[in-house]
């Protein structure tokens, strides 16, 4: 009888798949279609060059706006700039580590910060969710560019249709800016306010105790604030409407900021041919109302107390119907608007 053969076995161990598996397998999945990978060795000098392409997006967007003055216009072109730079750098920067595409992503997006920073300093920190959805806008994009340059070489249809989701998704983000801004601008609140006095353009002097009984609506602005230029226009139409009511008072508020004069306002609304009725806040009206940004809209009701504020500006809120309902609101139905 034959003795059994030896029978050779292989044993399988299971271990947690570690960063460097994870790093072969992406190099592998990467390759083109010659076979050669596209993952540089220099891990070392990726991540400077990803923080280089993000500051080159965000600069782009930044002197964009700056030239067309898009901020303090529309913030939807804002929105579309960010998000188009950011995925272009994404792309460019795609086919380099490091291998997780978050991290890509962050690193990437994270100068973007310069341009949430800009924004804060523009409209203080009354409308943080803008510059956060900025930010997020920009980071998601430069993620599914990022994604999109690792689809190409191997799966070209996923590639074009992540880039198909992506701009409809920047569609949607489009139209969705005006709600974004209207909630994070507007503030209904009811609250008293301290006595103050402002100075109208004739040298008078008008107290905050003489509005009672009336809504009044007070626009702070000064010469140099761009987002003021763009809103008192809008402004002029609602005064406009209201102008033959008793019962309702317009002020274009010269806050009295950065080496404004009495001479500086009356020359800068005649330039612009507004006839709104001006003062220049010389008694305390800004710090009184609360007012530490501009452009800001008060709106007080007929008791004196604040009823609603405007922080910011954008062209594509519908302002003017906002002022106007909440007019309405005060006019016909007080109790209900407090």
């Amino acid at each position: 009888m034959r003795a059994p053969e030896h029978i050779e076995t292989t044993r399988l161990v299971w271990r947690k798949p570690t960063q460097a598996d994870a790093e072969t397998i992406f190099t592998r999945y990467s390759k083109g279609s010659e076979g050669v990978s596209s993952m540089p060795p220099d891990q070392p000098r990726s991540v400077p060059r990803d923080i280089l392409a993000g500051f080159l997006a965000i600069c782009t967007v930044l002197g964009i706006s700056i030239h067309q003055r898009i901020v303090g216009a529309d913030l939807r072109l804002v929105f579309l700039l960010t998000g188009a730079a950011f995925y272009v750098a994404g792309f460019a920067r795609g086919r380099s580590r490091p291998v997780n595409i978050w991290l890509k992503g962050l690193l990437i997006s994270s100068p973007g910060v310069l341009g949430t920073a800009a924004l804060i300093m523009n409209d203080g920190l009354h409308r943080l969710l803008v510059p956060a959805a900025i930010t997020i806008t920009a980071t998601l994009a430069t993620v599914s560019g990022a994604q999109t340059r690792r689809f190409w070489s191997s799966a070209r249809r996923r590639a074009l249709f992540l880039a198909s989701v992506t701009a409809a998704l920047g569609v949607v983000a489009f139209f969705s800016v005006p709600a974004l801004v209207a909630y994070s601008s507007l503030k209904i609140a009811r609250r008293s306010v301290q006595p103050f006095t402002m100075s109208p353009s004739d040298g008078s002097t008008v107290a905050s105790r003489d509005f009672r009984g009336r809504v009044v609506v007070l626009a702070f602005w000064t010469s140099w604030c761009l987002p003021c230029v763009s809103e008192l226009p809008e402004l002029h139409v609602v005064y406009t409407r209201f102008a033959h009511n008793p019962q309702v008072v317009f002020w274009a508020v010269d806050a009295n900021w950065g080496g404004e004069t009495p001479e500086k306002a009356r020359t800068f609304l005649a330039r612009r041919k507004l006839s709104l009725p001006w003062a220049f806040d010389s008694g305390g009206a800004a710090r009184a109302l609360g007012v530490d940004s501009l452009p800001t809209i008060i709106i007080l009701d007929q008791e004196g107390n604040v009823s609603m504020a405007h922080f910011g500006y954008d062209a594509s809120e519908r302002l003017n119907a906002h002022l106007s309902d909440r007019i309405e609101q005060l006019l016909n139905h007080p109790a209900r608007a407090k």
